[in-house]
């Protein structure tokens, strides 16, 4: 992993981990990874149309990384922020950390209008909700550098470099990935909140409305 909040918030979602089994969104705690917060990020599965998988939308949006696209993301979907040729490797992504509930980690890029370029790093961590399923996702985006155009120049969208999908148990400084993908996949999607009050004190954006579960 090339950004401090990637590793350390593998670090938490494998410390909140009990016996093997995904963690839950009453689980997390804010106040554990304080600093982190404005680039952390909840999503949630939202209903399939017309027989399509929709891509997870944004739950709840740390400031810095709405900062990077000079928008609000809250109600946003994922795919919105990406190129439309790499929206099949993102569904398939998604799919296999709601379903599958692993881990992912995903090396992206962007250009700005004026050409300046970025490298990003996501991690995708999957989380249970209340019923017990795999249908949300806690995560990062973090730029690899932070150059002084950030937040007045926004990134059009993301190219996904490649992904990758480490052990849940492996060591962050030694992960390897068991499979490593560029622009091919088959699709499917689901993921956590934390509460409204916690998250605006903790620098989040939260979606109004939306389901408990």
């Amino acid at each position: 992993m090339k950004t401090r909040t990637s590793a350390d918030i593998f670090r938490y979602w494998q410390s909140l981990r009990s016996n093997g089994r995904i963690p839950s969104r009453d689980q997390l705690d804010p106040g554990a990874i304080r600093y982190a917060l404005p680039d952390v990020f909840i999503l949630e599965d939202v209903e399939t149309t017309r027989g399509r998988v929709a891509s997870p939308r944004f739950r709840l949006a740390g400031t810095r990384l709405c900062s990077l696209f000079v928008r609000e993301l809250r109600g946003a979907r994922l795919d919105s922020l990406w190129s439309s040729a790499d929206m099949e490797a993102l569904s398939a992504v998604t799919g296999r950390v709601m379903l599958a509930g692993e881990p992912a980690l995903i090396a992206a890029s962007g250009t700005t209008a004026q050409g300046d370029h970025l490298a990003i790093e996501l991690v995708l961590l999957p989380l249970r909700s209340g019923d017990g399923g795999n249908d949300r996702i806690f995560g990062s985006l973090t730029p690899v550098s932070r150059p002084v155009w950030i937040g007045a120049q926004p990134l059009p969208f993301l190219s996904l470099d490649h992904a990758e999908f480490p052990d849940r148990d492996a060591v962050v400084t030694e992960i390897s990935p068991r499979v490593a993908v560029a622009r091919s996949f088959a699709s499917q999607t689901r993921d956590s909140a934390l509460r409204q009050v916690l998250a605006r004190v903790m620098h989040l954006s939260v979606m109004d409305g939306g389901k408990e579960r």
